[in-house]
């Protein structure tokens, strides 16, 4: 069956039409996905960075004087349960004050012995806590001066990082883990950081 020639000319334009609108639409997309100017990088030694800040040595701090407090109440307990020694010189071995000294003094070594190991737990959480708050304000230093600057992407510098050294190392892995093979210095940011967060600290401090 042959169309005539005006339904021919019309299938035409409605192709035409649709192929005209598809490559409009995928140019305007492109035009909103491509940037306008180039994407600026910048990297960071985060080892140097949290080497460095005020607020990461009073966060030590903080997490040592919890250690220390438990630590002096452990000594207090330790002379405590030593002292048991002289009191056991007044009873006779098996009396009923000598058994009832000697129980004592054991729930007190128990609960010293489980304090140590509160200690130990303490001691990691308090170094987790302040390690995540330390981390998390230089995520918002960064973010406030990516903003200032015009920086679009701020990359951990991983060049900075020697590769481990013997013959037992998993190369394959440690390689595998690395991101960056080479960062400009000229467009390392970590002094900037440094001193942007420890003013900002000894401003907070002050306040």
């Amino acid at each position: 069956m042959k169309y005539p020639m005006y339904k021919k000319i019309n299938l035409f334009c409605v192709v035409a039409i649709l192929v005209v609108g598809t490559m409009s639409w995928q140019s305007h997309a492109l035009r909103k996905l491509g940037v306008s100017n180039p994407a600026v990088l910048v990297s960071v030694d985060i080892s140097r960075v949290l080497l460095s800040l005020e607020e990461r040595a009073w966060e030590e701090a903080r997490a040592q004087a919890v250690i220390d407090n438990i630590e002096a109440d452990k000594e207090a307990r330790r002379r405590h349960i030593d002292d048991y020694s002289e009191e056991f010189e007044l009873y006779k071995a098996g009396s009923d004050k000598w058994n009832e000294l000697m129980q004592e003094q054991q729930l007190e070594l128990f609960e010293y012995e489980s304090l140590n190991d509160y200690g130990i737990l303490i001691k990691a959480r308090e170094e987790s806590r302040g390690m995540r708050t330390v981390y998390l304000h230089v995520r918002e230093s960064i973010a406030t001066l990516a903003e200032q600057n015009g920086w679009d992407y701020v990359f951990v510098n991983e060049t900075v990082l020697e590769l481990p050294q013997g013959d037992t190392v998993d190369m394959s892995a440690v390689i595998g883990s690395r991101r960056m093979l080479y960062a400009n210095p000229v467009m390392d940011v970590t002094d900037t950081l440094i001193e942007y967060m420890n003013a900002s600290f000894d401003e907070m401090a002050v306040r």
